[in-house]
């Protein structure tokens, strides 16, 4: 059976301190580097906020066409 608490210790049940995942411990060197004239992604640039604008408003305007065309064939 699994030991959930180290018996050893006079406050088991206390949080211990996670150990903190740096992408070095996942990822391989260089993943964060792209090829010359790739563009490189940055949170919050305009070139995401342009593109999140453009799915957004794609997503809107697919919803109101299936829901028009549920009401219309509902008729």
């Amino acid at each position: 059976m699994k030991r959930w608490f180290d018996l050893a210790d006079p406050k088991p049940w206390s949080k211990r301190p996670k150990k903190k995942i740096t992408p070095a411990d996942y990822m391989v060197d260089g993943w964060d580097s792209a090829p010359p004239g790739v563009h490189p992604y940055q949170r919050g640039s305009l070139h995401n906020k342009v593109g999140m604008w453009i799915m957004w408003t794609y997503y809107i305007l697919f919803t109101c066409m299936v829901i028009r065309l549920i009401w219309i064939l509902n008729r």
